[in-house]
């Protein structure tokens, strides 16, 4: 799923998805009660740009969609993001070379 990143057309819709349409299209529509807390979790945070956490969604889900996973992990990951001043696009496809787990794993 990270391979999208490289993909034109999907940057494109990085770009003008929502992060609801952004969860849609990487889980295959079938957008579970737990992604529906994790997006809450981002619906007051207005730190990064909609673009980059369309990103951080990709990043997020090409390891854990159809899985079970913390429900405040990706708050938790979207923070990492703001914190290290992911603010555009080039840096966001640079933080997803990081290893998700081990950032989590720091995290909590």
């Amino acid at each position: 799923m990270i391979k999208l990143l490289e993909d034109p057309e999907f940057m494109h819709f990085c770009e003008t998805a929502s992060p609801l349409e952004m969860v849609e299209r990487l889980t295959d529509g079938n957008i579970r009660g737990l992604e529906k807390i994790a997006l809450s979790a981002l619906a007051n945070r207005k730190q990064l740009p909609a673009n980059v956490v369309n990103v951080l969604l990709v990043y997020f889900f090409s390891t854990f969609a159809n899985k079970v996973y913390d429900r405040s992990d990706l708050a938790r990951l979207y923070d990492y993001w703001a914190s290290n001043h992911v603010f555009t696009l080039a840096k966001a496809q640079e933080m997803t070379e990081e290893n998700i787990e081990n950032i989590l794993s720091g995290l909590k």
